[in-house]
């Protein structure tokens, strides 16, 4: 396979996906996108952009903060081999490569002529050492997954721009995930123990279009300026700084922030303004409702899991929480607006009344005239862990449970403890928010499947909450390993279908953000096709003209 048909495939796979995400189409057809009529002259060409900030830690892979828009600041300043565009896969650091016929051999042709910024040439001995290193030195941001570290056997140098990367097996998605791996300088790094505590400047020596000129931790500010020696395409920003404020909206309409993302409610204020153009995004943030079946056997029953999803009245919740901007979740996990979205599952809708007889059938009644159900001694009362901010959400999930004997105590957190306890399993029930429903549908497998080969993958639901399913894990090894786009995706539209039938976890509802700007000031912010941020995405800075190029 060679990286033209890679591309070719890759271009299948998500080009539907690209028109939803560039605002363009929603999966009826739809027109979507721009919200407001602008009739100024947009600049593509700026000194400088101002984008709201707050301190994410010093921008290296090892020293950045775990939550938040991090990693776009990582992204600044290092490069992947690969990038994503509105599109999908581009050659970046790598111009081309050479997939085995099997799937195990990736052999990536590097570019010539690049540099890292203090001036050394960047060769594939920094590529192989960045993987080596990271085997000892796990990144906060920008590294290789944990279940794609043990699959690559080992990283070849065959020459000064060539490497290669043995794989134990073939992995549908490496090329995918090679987006987020950040090659670091060799010449640097190869002296530094302890990379979580190395914040001198040579730290943050990149190939990568920008250099970090100021960074203040105790105001949150950050100021990037352009890399004059960056190899790829000429910067269409020459700074980028990030400035806390108190309030982005007031700051936006002030021209304190250049961008901002704006909620429903408040959008009168803005579209009929010329020079603000407003893009809807689609609905690929959202948030879950978490079983823990180890804590709760009982929730090992898909009959009272089936009564949750009937009992809790997702509609309700888009509309009074999301205000009416957003979509129902889907049981099958992938939301409406995925490319592989199967249309063909059940609905789960609001019905108590089903709730209540899935109860009865699975032997749980209300004995003793308490209004909670009971079996052998045991009530049918959780105590549900979830974020401050999402308080209001766990009372109408509260309120619509009482309805049908089941009872639930909220237990609000700090946003860290409660993905803490999340990830450790210590809680019955859970609500947590999930920011990755656009991308590449692996994440069903390593989610909800709980394969030997996840043992460190602290995401997986399957594996923190007691799930399993051997029917889901057969097709997400099969989903693992197959290369053809169109049979892959023929094997997720199965496991949404598992999903939706066996339901681990409920999808409560995904949320549609807008995001503004003023075009006058720079109109030239690109979407990574499977992300709803557009500022994460590197692309932005650049001329569109050499991106396109760089195919």
């Amino acid at each position: 396979m060679t990286k033209k048909r890679l591309i070719t495939l890759l271009s299948v796979l998500l080009g539907f996906l690209v028109l939803i995400t560039a605002g363009c189409i929603d999966q009826d057809g739809a027109q979507t996108g721009t919200l407001s009529e602008n009739n100024y002259e947009t600049s593509q060409k700026v000194d400088v952009v101002h984008l709201t900030g707050e301190d994410y830690g010093y921008p290296q892979p090892f020293t950045i903060y775990p939550r938040g828009p991090g990693s776009s600041k990582v992204g600044m300043i290092f490069d992947s081999l690969v990038e994503r565009d509105e599109i999908g896969i581009i050659p970046w650091l790598a111009e081309r490569w050479d997939i085995s016929s099997d799937g195990t051999e990736y052999t990536f042709y590097l570019r010539k002529g690049v540099s890292w910024s203090d001036g050394e040439p960047f060769t594939a001995s920094d590529v192989k050492f960045t993987f080596d290193y990271e085997k000892e030195h796990i990144p906060i941001s920008g590294g290789v997954e944990p279940e794609v570290m043990k699959i690559v056997d080992n990283v070849q140098v065959v020459d000064a721009n060539t490497v290669k990367f043995v794989l134990s097996q073939p992995i549908s998605t490496f090329i995918y995930k090679l987006a987020r791996f950040k090659i670091i300088p060799e010449h640097i790094y190869e002296t530094v123990t302890d990379p979580y505590s190395f914040l001198d400047p040579s730290a943050v020596t990149g190939t990568g279009p920008f250099l970090l000129d100021e960074y203040n931790k105790e105001h949150g500010t950050y100021r990037f300026v352009a890399n004059k020696n960056f190899w790829g395409p000429n910067t269409a920003v020459e700074a980028v700084e990030f400035v806390p404020v108190s309030d982005s909206l007031i700051a936006f309409e002030q021209g304190q922030i250049d961008f901002t993302d704006i909620s429903p409610d408040t959008l009168d204020r803005f579209t009929s303004n010329p020079d603000i153009r407003i893009i809807q995004q689609p609905a690929f943030w959202g948030y879950q409702f978490y079983f823990n079946m180890n804590k709760r056997p009982e929730l090992g029953d898909k009959r009272i899991r089936h009564a949750f999803a009937y009992a809790i009245d997702r509609e309700e919740l888009m509309e009074k929480i999301g205000r009416g901007a957003g979509k129902t979740g889907q049981m099958g996990i992938l939301p409406e607006d995925h490319i592989w979205y199967n249309p063909d599952q059940p609905a789960y809708e609001y019905d108590p009344e089903k709730a209540k007889a899935l109860l009865e059938e699975a032997g749980w009644t209300d004995t003793d005239g308490d209004g909670i159900r009971d079996k052998d001694g045991k009530k049918l009362s959780y105590v549900l862990s979830l974020a401050s901010g999402e308080v209001r959400i766990g009372e109408l999930i509260k309120e619509r449970l009482s309805k049908v004997g089941i009872d639930v105590q909220i237990k609000a957190l700090e946003s860290k403890s409660r993905d803490v306890n999340l990830n450790s399993g210590d809680f019955e029930l859970g609500i947590s928010g999930f920011g990755g429903w656009g991308q590449d549908a692996d994440y069903l497998r390593t989610r909800y499947c709980d394969l030997s080969s996840q043992k460190e993958n602290v995401a997986s639901n399957a594996l923190t909450f007691g799930y399993h399913n051997d029917t889901l894990n057969a097709l997400g090894t099969q989903e693992l390993r197959e290369l053809d786009d169109e049979k892959r995706k023929e094997i997720v539209y199965k496991m949404q279908a598992v999903l939706a039938e066996d339901m681990p976890t409920i999808p409560l509802y995904y949320t549609t953000s807008y995001d503004a700007w003023h075009i006058s000031k720079y109109d030239g912010w690109m979407n990574m096709y499977d992300h709803h941020a557009r500022t994460h995405s590197i692309l932005s800075y650049l001329e569109r003209d050499g991106i396109a190029a760089k195919r």
